[in-house]
Formats: structure tokens, C-alpha cells, sequence
């Protein structure tokens, strides 16, 4: 009796397998044919979400950095959301999200038609004057050198 609930188990943990194998398989096979297919550069971007597009737009709005709580906060979204969403966009190339201690700094990286709509970009205007100095140390009083 103990035999054959064990052969059971063996053949339901296979079957499982091999349904997970497949399912991953048919998605491998359409990411392929996705990739395959050239998508012009506007038509990625209507293919945001809502919330990527309002995410996109205060990044326009904040000269393209902005603190990820601060998206938060403007948004009044919930963190994992917004977490989501930028997992999305930094995945899709619009944005890189660099670590700033216990916080993330977003930068926007590709300019989208919501983006561009809202702020149009400064010529001569030098973006890294709105990024935090991380080249200071904390607490010891030490100065950067540049």
C-alpha cells in the first residue's frame, strides 16, 4: 500500500513538472516571437501603463531624477506599485534606478512622447546639479575631491 502511494506521488510530482515545463516553454516561444516582430518607438510607449506614464511625466516635471519615496508621496501611490512599475520601466529601458543607501534614486534614461510633452529639454542645462553628492562622506567632515 505504502509502494503505491508513493509511485502515485512520483507520477503527480512528474505530471506537475512536466505542465510547468510546458507552460514555460510556450512562454519562452512567445517572448521569441515578440521579440522578433520590430515595434516603433511610439508604439512602445502607448503600450505603458497609467502608472508608468504618471511616473514618466513627474520625472519630465523633476528634470529626470527623483527620489522613489518622493514618487510615492506626488503620486499617492502604494510602495509596491510604484516598486512594480519601475521594476517595469528600468526593465524596458526608461528609467535606472541607482541605490542611495536605504533609498532609490530614479533616473530617467529614454525620453517618451508623455515625457517630452510636459517639459521640454533645456539646452546647456547640466542635469547633475539636481542629483544628490554622493562623493561627500557622512559624518566625518571630509570634503570631496574633484
Amino acid at each position: 500500500m505504502l509502494a503505491l502511494l508513493l509511485l502515485l506521488a512520483q507520477v503527480a510530482a512528474l505530471a506537475l513538472a512536466a505542465y510547468a515545463g510546458r507552460a514555460r516553454l510556450k512562454r519562452l516561444i512567445a517572448e521569441a516571437q515578440n521579440e522578433a516582430v520590430p515595434d516603433p518607438k511610439d508604439a512602445a510607449a502607448d503600450d505603458l501603463h497609467e502608472v508608468d506614464k504618471a511616473i514618466l511625466k513627474l520625472l519630465a516635471e523633476r528634470q529626470g531624477v527623483v527620489y522613489q519615496s518622493e514618487i510615492i508621496k506626488e503620486l499617492g501611490l502604494p510602495k509596491s506599485t510604484v516598486h512594480k512599475s519601475l521594476r517595469r520601466l528600468s526593465e524596458a529601458g526608461y528609467v535606472e534606478i541607482q541605490k542611495r543607501g536605504r533609498f532609490n534614486l530614479v533616473v530617467l534614461k529614454k525620453v517618451t512622447s508623455e515625457a517630452s510633452a510636459v517639459s521640454p529639454p533645456v539646452v546647456g542645462h547640466d542635469q547633475t546639479s539636481h542629483r544628490p553628492d554622493t562623493s561627500l562622506k557622512k559624518n566625518t567632515g571630509e570634503k570631496a575631491t574633484k
